[in-house]
């Protein structure tokens, strides 16, 4: 009878401390939203030797306490650098006016929750889901996150190599070769990520 007595004493103590430790956890582990300044980069290449460097200057989403990952890009917000290009990806390429939006979703576990508020730099290749165009496409994101203070840094430790035909751009590259009068655009675009999140 005392053996089980001191088993249920036990299991109980076990089961407040696992309370406890997951408590403090959620308390510590608040939410964490995109500020502005956050950007989504991509390279193009054109007639197999210029590369050109654009942006996504648009960028909302959050960092969930339970490790939730969404993050949602506004296609109109393209930045070439030259104004008839922004306006022929947002029309011909992204096609804006029926697909405003891309979304990025993916899961930390708590361990990696963890190390991102002790401080300690995290690095990890994260399997993520992007859907584009209607389309969806999974792919591994090699990133880099560190918090300072109240602000955490996401970047790419390497780009991510997307392929418009994975999402029905394919005629969308058409279209902007022809009216461009170009002989190629790669179909391969190297995507990196520089984001910045602060405690909600």
């Amino acid at each position: 009878m005392s053996k089980q007595k001191n088993g249920i004493r036990g299991l109980g103590i076990r089961s407040v401390v696992a309370a406890t430790l997951l408590a403090a956890t959620q308390l510590v582990w608040a939410d964490w939203g995109v500020i502005d300044g956050s950007t989504v980069n991509y390279v193009s290449l054109k007639n197999d030797n210029i590369a050109e460097n654009n942006a996504f200057t648009r960028v909302t989403g959050s960092i969930t306490d339970d490790g939730s990952v969404s993050i949602e890009i506004d296609l109109a917000s393209v930045e070439t650098k030259v104004d008839i290009r922004n306006q022929r990806m947002r029309d011909l390429f992204f096609r804006v006016a029926k697909h405003p939006k891309a979304l990025i979703t993916g899961q930390l576990a708590i361990s990696d929750l963890a190390q991102i508020d002790a401080g300690a730099p995290l690095e990890r290749t994260l399997p993520v889901t992007l859907s584009l165009h209607g389309s969806e496409a999974d792919v591994d994101a090699h990133l880099r996150a560190i918090a300072v203070g109240d602000q955490l840094f996401v970047t790419t430790v390497e780009p991510i190599l997307l392929y418009a035909g994975d999402f029905g751009l394919g005629e969308g590259v058409a279209a902007l070769k022809n009216v461009a009068g170009l002989e190629a655009i790669a179909s391969a675009i190297p995507v990196t990520v520089n984001l910045q999140f602060v405690k909600d």
